[in-house]
């Protein structure tokens, strides 16, 4: 008879991924981010001036996402104009605001705490972090510029199937592809130490 210890619970050696890791950072980071949050919004309990004015991290994610699609349907042909850093509003009607609820932290935090808990050296696991990040960012400026378009030209949706449910079907389908290309180019490298 075989015994179970609880590190092969949670711990493959095969695939040299620990499941249990990947829950806790998972976890951690996202109501991390939920935490700074609170922490750079002014009014809240744990407000800090000093981090809302010099590292407000949700702010640049929400002004870069903001601008970036500003930009891109500029490109398109399209008369946009923002009322702040995290609105666009496009000629003729239809806009979003876009709130930290917005920003893909949870896809974010997903991926961050895959990569993580695999065991490999740093350097692969931060290029695969990053890669990931910007992928997720880039889902999210498209699926602003769609809701943006969407709401301008009245598009209808079918049952309650929308740009905010589309994104989180697009996204978490592009985080299982590139978990998959992961997990292959892992083995691989793995094969050849």
């Amino acid at each position: 008879m075989q015994t179970i210890t609880k590190t092969a619970l949670f711990s493959n050696k095969k695939t040299g991924f620990n499941i249990l890791l990947f829950v806790l950072l998972y976890v951690i980071l996202l109501q991390g981010f939920y935490l700074y949050v609170g922490i750079t919004s002014p009014g809240g309990k744990l407000y800090s001036p000093f981090l809302d004015k010099y590292a407000n991290l949700p702010e640049w994610l929400t002004i870069f996402i903001a601008k970036t699609s500003v930009l891109l349907l500029k490109l398109a042909g399209y008369t946009v104009s923002q009322k702040n850093p995290a609105n666009i509003i496009m000629e003729g009607g239809g806009g979003v605001n876009i709130a930290w609820g917005c920003l893909g932290a949870g896809a974010m935090s997903l991926w961050a705490g895959f990569i993580t808990a695999h065991k490999a050296s740093a350097t692969y696991k931060l290029k695969w972090i990053t890669t990931g990040i910007i992928l997720i960012c880039a889902v999210n400026i498209f699926r602003v510029i769609t809701i943006v378009i969407s709401l301008h030209n009245h598009w209808r949706y079918p049952m309650r199937f929308d740009a905010h449910t589309s994104f989180n079907i697009l996204t978490y389908a592009v985080i299982v592809a590139f978990m998959y290309i992961f997990i292959r180019n892992y083995k691989a490298q793995s094969r050849n130490k």
